[in-house]
């Protein structure tokens, strides 16, 4: 196996950063890397959030996964938000967005999360069509935002 999934902790948040800030240059999100930081250390530190996961490929940082809980009564309990999924463009193509969601799939059912929701970018075909090979399916509502 030359590749693993691990639980990210205080030393990664250098390279979680960078990655972070990578993946939003991407869709040009706005990145702050002092919140970013600031959110990695409070949110490693606290598992009533979720968890943040290290993709290792060949010893080396290849993408991370984050996974946020939440409680929803239409969806019966707690459930799992796949918040964010990023490999590395050198690291593409070698099965890892696949062995993600096969990780994020498994630790979803471990830990008795009812669903599994995710949000993706609309243009994101490459992506869509690998959540769609694991199960995901569009949900009949659209995601709305109230920003304060």
């Amino acid at each position: 196996m030359n590749h693993e999934i691990l639980k990210a902790d205080i030393s990664d948040i250098p390279d979680l950063s960078q990655m972070m800030k990578d993946f939003y240059a991407i869709d040009l999100y706005p990145f702050d890397e002092k919140i970013t930081i600031d959110n990695f250390v409070k949110f490693i530190n606290n598992d009533g959030y979720g968890q943040c996961f290290k993709i290792i490929f060949e010893g080396q940082i290849a993408g991370y996964i984050i996974l946020t809980k939440y409680f929803s009564f239409e969806f019966g309990g707690e459930i799992l938000f796949l918040d964010e999924l990023f490999i590395k463009p050198e690291f593409q193509g070698r099965s890892l967005g696949k062995k993600a969601l096969e990780f994020v799939k498994d630790y979803s059912v471990e830990n008795n999360f009812k669903i599994v929701l995710l949000e993706i970018e609309n243009h994101n075909e490459k992506a869509k069509k690998l959540y769609e090979h694991y199960g995901f399916q569009n949900h009949k509502r659209s995601l709305m935002i109230l920003k304060n």
